[in-house]
């Protein structure tokens, strides 16, 4: 009786669990102080504190409101302002230019903005914002202004609609009390063999996880590829089932039959065939003497013979034949409740478990519905922009291909006289209940004092900046940048089991970037300390998790530089014991550890092929599409993931340190140096004076240099100059390398670093990489510029930066991914932010009083400054690696003020370079040393 009590408790405390960590997210909390205690709710979930209404969908813009049950299914208001009578403007979709921006936004997104250019430039345009009235509601705010000589009829959309998703599901026909229970919610899942990616799963996904729509569960367990992999399975029987079965809903994946041992709590196993069927199938498996209470149940594969396993069921052999699955409508169409509300809708989706209204201000509005996925198609036809001669009361019906289902509020005309501003007003709200709607929208009130109160009470970023005098001038493509960085939020994205609202690079991509999202985390640590803080949590996974980290695409550990960067930025102790261990597994696992493939060539070079094709983010770099091209990414080493492993165990040491961990000090130490060893053996060329890609022989061994058909260094460009990153080159190539950097003649363009020296015979101006100009990279170089003591190079690649984002931002209201070297042109995609967030980074170390800026080698220990930005007190510790070493500093602090400093309390240099922004070279000539007081007072 007790230990079925105990079982009994167990399996509750584990199903609370799983339920909790289903919808976790970390606590909006962190966006406004780091309490302590505050690295609670970032355990068990790489989920954003965000609010459940938000900029959130992947095709159109407006607001999306996730719903509690967390199923991946989005409700969708989305906010069309045009010219009246005119098909013009196309639908703002996230997917193509379509004449809007990224305006404003507060870092919660309790309040963003959108510029929709009616007539270019700012001739005529509308202000679509979305404001947080309480945690239920949202104002819609559309301010349309006319800045021609002649009045203007506008006209404003907004479309509501429910987005799944999947295409299609199927719905399980069971007995009430029979479980489906899911092939992922599996406790365990080991395998015979580990593949370099056992521990390293893409996605972030569960080992052996796949996407099925055809599958009960939206997703399929694929087993079988090896004999002796074995799923386990924690369930609870109180059904009495002495002589029960187990039935499994599966598919094949080969052309073979499928073989499992199965047993329960761990008793001798049944062994079961599971015949080769195309489609998804049931198979019956008798199991003897099923008790009441917790079990544990093991499913092992004896053969090779793969499946997709969606799920299985225990239940009685008289069950099985009212067992069925079968394809399920997916009713799009809400049900609309009536209320004694004007100009206003109520709408009860069949599929989400809250009600929503919608409450507008033009009374006269036609009520429309579309039965199309794709609501351009319904603006481009003439009779659909023109308004009716008499409203009805019915809807009108717009036909189209039926695969979606659009809710639409139609307002026209809305005049606009010359020089004047005109603004029309919605409210969108979900409760629990068609009463808790109602209740809220009979509160809503549309007078301008309410409207206005609502919209100016949620502050944006940009309304907190204290920026310089000679900064504001580059407030407003910062503003842009700030605005296109905070909203590429999407949701759904699937990861670990669970629907996520996830950052992405822009809203193109609906998936994870590691790289991009690397940098992201780096912007937002200039916007908001809890936004970059859930960004390192989402790529970084705890000791129990199965993937190392999270892996999209180019696996260069940007989250390390963002791991220092927090801590440069709070020197949080609780924040450094929480992340260390997971950002010690990420280098781990790049270090070969957990299945990893990386360190398989006997020259010591990491290799991270195996993991993507990308090694730098550089899609199109030279030397890596001709290694791939000739197939012979097996036998070549790159230099930047041996570079930045080489760092990635600097940041890691200097952590270390701090923490106390002697033994992981001396473990980086040694790595440090045989990657160094084997960088200046093997990669080093002395003719070009880059480092190069090292080809190796069958056996692993390092042999050659790889070469352009010219004959020269095929690696001239940012990847040859990376061991400058690692801090690793002697002071002759440290020469030679910033020398590259800095002459036009090899990397230095009018718009910043090139990707490939422009002397190169591989060199292309119209490339996409090699031949254009990128920020991330830049970043590297900039802050190992302050470790190089090179401070005004570093101010150089900053400023130089900042005036091509000023230009081009303001010129288009674009945030782009690339520049020309040619023409200075923005390039890619629109509104993009990942990649391109330095600017963020470099405009706060510029021009934003309260900012100190050092290179990779220096670790603060306490910093403050004074109330008004007007003073600093420091104390930090250098990391020397011999000798005298020497390092620089950049503050910015208030313009108003001319400044004095002391290092350990001796008088010191302090070279102004602009108002308010000063450098500082730091010489210590002592090895032992390493700690440095700094203080900077007004004189």
């Amino acid at each position: 009786m007790i230990k079925s009590l105990l079982d009994y408790l167990s399996f509750t405390i584990l199903m609370l669990t799983s339920v909790t960590n289903l919808s976790a997210q970390p606590a909006p909390t962190i966006y406004e102080a780091w309490v302590p205690g505050f690295t609670q709710s970032l355990e068990n979930t790489h989920d954003m504190a965000l609010p459940a209404w938000g900029p959130y969908s992947t095709k159109f813009n407006g607001i999306s409101h996730v719903p509690a049950k967390n199923d991946g299914i989005r409700f969708d208001v989305v906010v069309q302002p045009s010219l009246y009578f005119r098909n013009v403007t196309p639908l703002a979709s996230t997917q193509r230019e379509s004449g809007y921006h990224p305006w404003d936004a507060s870092a919660d997104l309790s309040y963003f903005a959108y510029r929709f250019q009616l007539e270019w430039k700012d001739q005529v345009y509308c202000d679509v914002s979305f404001s947080k009235v309480d945690e239920n509601s949202r104002l819609i705010r559309a301010a349309y202004v006319n800045n021609t000589d002649r009045t203007r009829s506008m006209a404003l959309n907004i479309f509501a609609s429910i987005q799944y998703p999947y295409q299609k599901r199927m719905a399980i026909i069971k007995p009430h009390d029979v479980v489906f229970n899911q092939a992922s919610d599996y406790l365990d899942f080991t395998d015979s063999i580990k593949a370099f990616n056992y521990n390293l799963i893409y996605d972030g996904q569960l080992r052996g996880q796949i996407r099925d729509e055809n599958a009960a569960s939206k997703t399929a367990i694929v087993t079988g590829k090896n004999s002796g992999e074995q799923l386990t399975y924690s369930l609870k029987n109180d059904r009495n089932l002495q002589h029960g079965v187990l039935l499994i809903r599966y598919r094949s994946v080969d052309q073979d039959d499928a073989q499992l041992s199965i047993s329960l709590n761990n008793n001798t196993g049944t062994t079961a065939t599971l015949p080769y069927t195309k489609g998804y199938s049931l198979v019956p498996i008798a199991v003897e003497d099923i008790p009441n209470g917790a079990l544990n149940l093991t499913l092992k594969t004896l053969n090779k013979g793969k499946i997709a396993l969606d799920g299985f069921m225990l239940l009685q052999q008289d069950e099985i034949k009212h067992i069925k699955f079968q394809e399920e409508s997916i009713n799009r169409i809400p049900q609309e409740i009536k209320s004694d509300l004007r100009h206003a809708a109520i709408y009860k989706y069949d599929d989400i478990e809250e009600y929503y209204g919608i409450l507008w201000t033009d009374s006269l509005a036609d009520r429309r519905i579309l039965f199309d996925d794709n609501p351009d198609k319904a603006l481009a036809h003439l009779d659909h922009l023109i308004k009716k001669d008499h409203r009805s009361t019915n809807k009108s019906k717009i036909g189209g291909n039926n695969r979606d289902y659009f809710e639409n509020i139609y307002a026209a005309p809305i005049v606009v006289a010359p020089g004047q501003e005109v603004n029309r007003y919605a409210y969108v709200v979900y409760g629990n209940s068609m009463e808790e709607v109602l209740r809220k929208m009979k509160d809503f009130h549309f007078d301008e004092p309410t409207i206005e109160r609502i919209y100016r009470q949620q502050p944006a970023i940009s309304d907190r900046w204290q920026v310089n005098k000679a900064g504001e001038p580059y407030i407003f493509s910062q503003q842009l940048m700030a605005a296109t960085t905070l909203t590429n939020v999407n949701y759904p994205t699937f990861a670990g089991n669970k629907y996520l609202k996830h950052t992405t690079p822009g809203k193109r991509w609906s998936a994870f970037y590691t790289w991009d999202a690397g940098f992201i985390g780096l912007g937002y640590s200039k916007l908001n300390l809890g936004r970059a803080l859930e960004s390192l949590n989402a790529y970084t996974m705890g000791v129990n998790e199965q993937s190392a980290f999270l892996e999209h695409g180019t696996p260069l550990p940007v989250q390390a530089y963002l791991f220092n960067e927090l801590w440069n930025d709070t020197q949080n102790k609780e924040y450094l014991a929480y992340f260390y261990p997971r950002l010690k597994r990420y280098y781990d696992y790049l270090n070969g550890l957990e299945s990893s493939s990386t360190r398989k060539l006997k020259s010591n070079l990491i290799q991270t092929w195996d993991i993507f094709y990308n090694s730098g983010g550089w899609d199109d770099y030279s030397p890596q599409v001709y290694m791939h091209r000739h197939k012979r990414a097996k036998s070549t080493a790159a230099t930047v993931n041996t570079s930045h492993q080489i760092r990635f165990a600097k940041l890691l040491k200097m952590a270390a340190t701090h923490l106390g961990y002697r033994q992981d000090i001396k473990n980086y130490d040694e790595d440090i140096q045989l990657y160094s060893k084997a960088l200046q053996t093997w990669s080093w060329d002395e003719t070009s004076g880059y480092f190069g890609y090292v080809q190796h022989d069958e056996q692993g061994e390092p042999t050659t240099i790889l070469q352009h058909d010219s004959g020269v260094n095929f690696n001239m460009g940012i990847d040859g100059i990376s061991p400058l990153i690692a801090g690793i080159c002697t002071p002759e190539q440290q020469k030679r390398l910033v020398d590259h950097i800095f002459s036009k003649n090899n990397l230095w363009t009018d718009q910043g670093i090139t990707a490939i020296d422009q002397s190169a015979p591989y060199y292309n101006k119209d490339g996409y990489w090699n031949g254009r100009v990128w920020m991330p990279h830049q970043w590297f170089i900039w802050k190992t510029m302050l470790d190089l003591d090179e401070p005004e190079k570093a101010i150089q690649i900053a400023q130089t930066a900042l005036d091509v984002w000023k230009r081009e931002t303001e010129a288009t209201y674009n945030c782009w991914e690339n520049f020309s070297v040619e023409t200075g042109n923005g390039g890619g995609w629109h509104q993009f932010g990942a990649l391109s967030s330095p600017v963020l980074n470099w405009f706060n170390s510029l021009y934003r009083p309260g900012n100190v800026t050092h290179g990779f080698n220096v670790w603060p220990l306490a910093q403050k400054f004074y109330a008004e930005n007007n003073g600093f007190e420091g104390q930090f510790r250098l990391f020397a690696d011999q000798g005298e070493h020497s390092s620089s500093l950049l503050f910015c602090l208030n313009d108003a003020y001319d400044y004095q400093a002391t290092l350990n309390g001796k008088s010191v240099p302090l070279n102004k370079v602009l108002d308010g922004l000063y450098t500082i070279k730091i010489a210590l000539e002592k090895k032992h040393n390493k700690i440095f007081n700094l203080e900077i007072k007004p004189q």
